[in-house]
């Protein structure tokens, strides 16, 4: 894998790691990205479980008002009941995530910059 293509995969991963709504399900255990593929299978702990639960997004990249955007096309889930739990919340909807935003904090300077270069 490129040098371009490892940064990509570990802003991804880091996004991940830091997004509200994953945080506020459980806790990231574990994710591995297949960029050409561009898919991020992420193995979570969900509140109150004691097992992890697998969810695999679909993504791609795209620009939107404030630059970059992670658009995360669809979401399964290893789980039948969160699976179809799931396609009733997204109802065919993409999920739109600006790459300048980590946890609605603005990266500034430097790494705003770095990650327009990245995407």
């Amino acid at each position: 894998m490129s040098l371009l293509g490892n940064l990509r995969d570990r802003a991804i991963e880091s996004f991940i790691r830091k997004n509200e709504t994953v945080l506020r399900f459980g806790d990231v255990e574990e994710i591995s990205i297949d960029s050409n593929a561009r898919i991020a299978d992420v193995r979570i702990i969900l509140r109150g479980e004691s097992e992890t639960t697998l969810f695999r997004g679909y993504y791609g990249f795209d620009e939107g008002e404030k630059g970059t955007e992670l658009v995360v096309e669809k979401i399964t889930c290893e789980r039948t009941w969160i699976n179809e739990a799931l396609k009733l919340a997204l109802n065919g909807r993409s999920l739109r995530f600006s790459i300048a935003d980590y946890s609605g904090e603005r990266l500034s300077g430097i790494a705003g910059g770095i990650a327009k270069i990245i995407f």
